[in-house]
């Protein structure tokens, strides 16, 4: 018993934090694709870092409760509304903790910014664990019951989570393995390029100028991680986190990790920049990221064990 799939989404699947140590055998980290919002929707119910939740992509969907359960919702905005066994419809703004009874009913529509958002439940969604993960590439159904765990929470919605549109800022980059085979590469990198609507995990293709990079006199696969820059064809790649761990076009440059869950949020027809940055203050803004999100889910997992706490923000 827990929460009955009424209708899924566009394309909603279970997220955790991804798997570690099997990159060698082929087997792509996967996990959610928007790292913060995964974080801020378990701790705003308390969760371990770790618990699995729905990740619902572009349309959420509809969902009812079979048992009392404890929800989180973060990530891009969109039109949610809680609907009581009565057929009552309250509106919900995200980010927002609520409780959910029995027979009440979870819509979820279209993304109006952005592309991804988390559905969390008090202690995780209870899914098989594989290669110690739940996470899944399949797309949930119809008809399918996610196993949870009975609870309820107070309705929270933290003011100080506010939604930062994820092309608002360049985004960040150091040098690829193949960045000395262009010429131009930062005057390229700064231009606008457009999402085109070949985007999922697995990357996104970026449309812009074409980029022309020097053959290599023995082309290799080399390994490649999320946030990797492949230019195929003269047209960008980001590589996202279902990508494989080889590749054979050249790399150009790599997304810095403070930046990464930007990705995840991107969609059709945004616009984005780039800036190029060296190692060293790549590393300084990835201590800064940590830090940053390491006191949100602080003052999340405070709130979240307050009972008696301010409901709309701390």
């Amino acid at each position: 018993m827990g929460l009955l799939i009424l209708s899924p989404g566009h394309f909603t699947t279970i997220q955790d934090r991804g798997r570690s140590g099997f990159r060698e055998w082929g087997v792509p980290c996967a996990g959610a694709f928007d790292r913060d919002a995964f974080e801020i929707a378990n701790g705003l119910l308390g969760n371990s870092p770790d618990s699995a939740t729905l990740e619902m992509t572009l349309f959420g969907g509809s969902y009812e409760a079979q048992i009392p359960l404890a929800i989180a919702l973060a990530g891009a905005p969109m039109e949610t509304s809680l609907i009581d066994r009565d057929g009552a419809e309250r509106p919900l703004t995200l980010p927002l903790s609520c409780s959910m009874k029995p027979g009440e009913r979870l819509r979820i529509g279209g993304a109006s910014l952005g592309a991804r958002t988390y559905l969390a439940v008090r202690g995780g969604w209870q899914t098989n664990v594989r290669l110690g993960s739940r996470a899944e590439e399949t797309r949930l159904h119809s008809g399918v019951t996610l196993a949870a765990q009975p609870g309820a929470t107070l309705n929270r919605h933290p003011r100080f989570l506010p939604w930062c549109e994820p092309a608002k800022y360049p985004i960040r980059v150091v040098d690829g393995p193949d960045a000395n085979r262009v010429g131009s590469l930062e005057e390229w990198l700064g231009t606008s390029f457009r999402v085109t609507g070949q985007c999922d995990r697995m990357g996104l293709r970026i449309a812009g100028t074409p980029l022309h990079v020097r053959t290599a006199a023995e082309p290799l696969s080399i390994p490649v991680a999320p946030g990797s820059i492949q230019v195929a064809g003269g047209q960008m790649l980001i590589l996202g986190v279902n990508c494989g761990t080889m590749g054979g076009y050249p790399v150009v440059a790599h997304i810095i990790s403070a930046d990464l869950a930007r990705i995840g949020q991107l969609r059709e027809g945004d616009r984005l920049v780039f800036q190029r940055v060296d190692l060293v203050t790549a590393r300084a803004l990835d201590r800064e990221y940590r830090r940053k999100m390491r006191e949100i889910v602080q003052r999340l997992a405070a709130l979240a064990a307050d009972p008696e706490g301010d409901r709309t923000s701390l």
